[in-house]
């Protein structure tokens, strides 16, 4: 395994500006994007009110099921001695959800080890499982690669209604049969077995999405310690009672505050990413079963077109006793998640930092601060296979990957390989048809007028079968270089699948197929910079 780094440009303008310095979405933030401002933000912290031995025991009684490590009974010790966190958090996604998922442990595990170091005290990595998400489409997939495409496999999911990723009870019979479809997809290698045997033994022993991610998630970091609690945790939420409570009393103003601030955004030039509406509650609230977002309307809050309301006193009340009911959106998490740790940083991908571009003013108004917000790392695997190719084929990842060459390539391919002469004979043939047909249908047209249809229905036939002709033998002409279109689909499909970053398609096991268990270890031994440079890991 080796690293390579070079800057690849994000997708987004606000991504593009705020890691390269732009003053103008940067003052939308409490911090730069840099460690040197830990030290500031780490003093702040020291007046944090959290009630840390409470925190610690919920997250160990959260982690049990998949067993503590030394490592992580190590971080649980020293977060109750003071330290400071930094965070990320992802989505309850099938066999750990997209490579991102992975990076984003990643990053926070080396940010609190970098951020250790720097500040001279312990900082502790925790990941924020979004296990209160309803949207199971969104986690319910996984893509692979099939005839030389990027196929999406859909698991089946409408049975789980909007019942959360934590309330979700897997059917287990189900997912069998489609994660046995989606390891068939993958080559067979000599790590293929242990790691089918892995997966269906963490299905054995869960019950929900978030409990599978869980124990994969555990499985991948429990050496490094990596702390992992689920959002939707009963007594997690029990701890924020008294903060719902403070959302529901202030959330009128924070609606305000979020919307007047996209309103800002969008004037210096950025999108409207939340479309943040005042009348927003940013709060769900648990009806029979089903996860249902509130709005504030005429002086209650009120959900699913005004079929369920509550007044102030009502919705509090459900904060005081049962606040498990309760839950946030996009807006409140990372005020929940400030209120619950002292986070040194967040580490977030290019959609959560726009999110939180819009939150400065939500933090004061409920006397905090934004931690200081860190892009993730961002990486691609590259496998022996690709680099072989690429070697093969005179090209770099930036040709690839930046440039977008595959395509010009391939272009230039089928014109180098066209048959000209004999797609030209065919060109000329159907002009000389075209031809004799207008002096045909001249003959005809003066016999009958009605006989026109017959005669131009007659010439389209012949040309049918001309462009066939034309088509097949273009067909047969790529079918024989076959092999190079194949590995140039090959190439992109690794590391430009649907014209993206790897990470936001593939999940970690088919590189584990390739690897082994030990892939994230070893990536973790590299000696990758907390920069903005793209890290480019070839297995």
């Amino acid at each position: 395994m080796r690293l390579e780094e070079q800057y690849v440009s994000p997708p987004s303008n606000l991504m593009r500006d705020y890691i390269n310095g732009d003053h103008t979405i940067r003052n939308y933030f409490s911090y730069e994007p840099l460690q040197s401002e830990f030290e500031a933000r780490y003093n702040k912290l020291r007046a944090h009110s959290a009630d840390r031995p409470k925190i610690s025991e919920i997250i160990r009684g959260f982690m049990e099921p998949n067993g503590i490590s030394e490592a992580a009974a190590a971080h649980l010790s020293d977060f109750e001695n003071g330290a400071p966190v930094v965070v990320t958090g992802q989505q309850a996604g099938l066999l750990s959800g997209p490579l991102y998922t992975v990076h984003k442990a990643i990053s926070v595990i080396l940010l609190a080890k970098q951020a250790s170091e720097q500040l001279g005290t312990k900082v502790v990595p925790v990941f924020w499982i979004a296990g209160e998400d309803h949207d199971l489409a969104e986690i319910s997939h996984l893509y692979r690669e099939v005839n030389h495409r990027v196929d999406k496999l859909n698991f089946p999911h409408a049975e789980y209604g909007k019942h959360t990723a934590s309330t979700a009870v897997l059917n287990k019979e189900k997912v069998r049969s489609f994660l046995e479809e989606y390891f068939r997809s993958m080559p067979e290698t000599e790590y293929s077995k242990s790691l089918h045997e892995l997966a269906f033994s963490f299905l054995q022993k869960t019950a929900t999405f978030t409990d599978f991610f869980a124990a994969i998630l555990n499985y991948f970091f429990h050496e490094e310690g990596l702390l992992y609690i689920d959002a939707a945790y009963p007594e997690l939420r029990k701890y924020e009672a008294p903060y719902f409570m403070k959302m529901i009393e202030r959330s009128e103003e924070i609606a305000e505050s979020v919307y007047s601030t996209e309103q800002s955004l969008v004037q210096d030039g950025y999108s409207a990413v939340i479309g943040a509406e005042k009348n927003a509650a940013n709060l769900f609230v648990i009806v029979e079963g089903e996860r249902i977002l509130l709005q504030r309307e005429s002086g209650k809050f009120a959900g699913n077109n005004g079929a369920v309301s509550f007044t102030d006193e009502e919705l509090m009340e459900i904060a005081r006793t049962t606040p498990e009911r309760l839950s946030n959106n996009v807006v409140t998490r990372p005020i929940m998640q400030e209120m619950v740790f002292p986070v040194l940083a967040f580490v977030g991908g290019p959609g959560e930092i726009a999110y939180w571009a819009a939150f400065k003013g939500a933090f004061r108004l409920l006397e905090m601060e934004m931690p200081v917000v860190m892009p993730r790392l961002n990486m691609t695997l590259v496998t022996r296979q690709t680099e072989s190719l690429l070697k093969k084929y005179n090209l770099t990842f930036s040709d690839v990957v930046n440039d977008r060459k595959i395509a010009s390539l391939k272009v230039e391919l089928e014109e180098a390989i066209r048959e000209k002469k004999a797609e030209l004979l065919i060109d000329e043939l159907q002009k000389k048809l075209t031809a004799e047909y207008e002096e045909i249908n001249l003959q005809f047209s003066q016999v009958s007028k009605g006989l026109t249809p017959l005669v131009e229905k007659n010439l389209q036939i012949h040309i049918k079968q001309l462009t066939f002709l034309k088509h097949k033998l273009q067909d047969e002409v790529m079918l024989q270089h076959s092999t190079q279109f194949n590995h140039y689909a090959f190439i992109e499909n690794e590391l430009l699948p649907n014209n993206g970053f790897q990470e936001r398609i593939y999940n970690p096991f088919p590189y584990l197929n390739f690897y082994g268990s030990d892939l994230i270890k070893d990536i973790l031994k590299l000696r990758i910079q907390y920069d903005k440079n793209h890290k480019i890991i070839y297995l």
